[in-house]
């Protein structure tokens, strides 16, 4: 049964693609691309495995009725996302692994310069953080504090006691996130110049 809702799902996925069975496939298999880039230039180890969980997230939304308008721009966000899940997961489970590491000294300034970048940038995420609001703030922080198993729940749950549907939650988040981030470049340019 599983797997011919994943079927319907999928094609129900295509035709949002295209109409034309072959374009659709095509545009699917240069969305896969696409995507797969998007993780790769982001230093990603895993591209296939987060592209695959991408289009699982979009298939299950169609497999729960969501009418998605724009299935590549649907996708991408739901990149975004996978992202921000990924750095988030290997930021708290890095571990240093003494067995696969090159310990010369060359490879040890290197990680030096790259933790010491590392921490800059955490120390200017925390000042503009800071800089929030405080109801802000704990938006943001509300909104990203949940694994991938509870984090529909738990957003849904948070849009209830805001008074506010996802969507629009999602758009506050989205629209404060773009602020911090900007905020955190501008704070990490100033300590490169200054």
């Amino acid at each position: 049964m599983r797997d011919g809702l994943i079927s319907d799902s999928f094609n129900e996925f295509l035709r949002s693609l295209d109409a034309d069975r072959v374009r659709a496939a095509e545009k699917y298999l240069a969305l896969r691309e696409r995507l797969e880039r998007f993780f790769e230039w982001r230093n990603c180890e895993d591209v296939e495995g987060l592209t695959d969980i991408v289009f699982d997230r979009v298939l299950k939304k169609i497999e729960e009725g969501a009418e998605i308008q724009n299935a590549e721009a649907f996708s991408i966000t739901v990149a975004k996302f996978v992202l921000m899940e990924n750095r988030r997961e290997t930021f708290q489970t890095a571990e240093l692994d003494e067995n696969s590491r090159d310990l010369s000294m060359d490879n040890l300034d290197k990680d030096v310069f790259d933790e010491q970048i590392r921490q800059q940038r955490f120390d200017c995420l925390n000042q503009c953080l800071r800089e929030l609001p405080d109801e802000k703030r704990k938006l943001l922080i509300r909104y990203f504090n949940s694994d991938e198993k509870t984090m529909i729940p738990a957003r849904k749950s948070l849009a209830h006691r805001l008074g506010i549907n996802l969507n629009t939650l999602r758009i506050r988040v989205s629209r404060l996130k773009s602020k911090l981030e900007k905020c955190t470049k501008e704070c990490c340019s100033e300590q490169k110049t200054g």
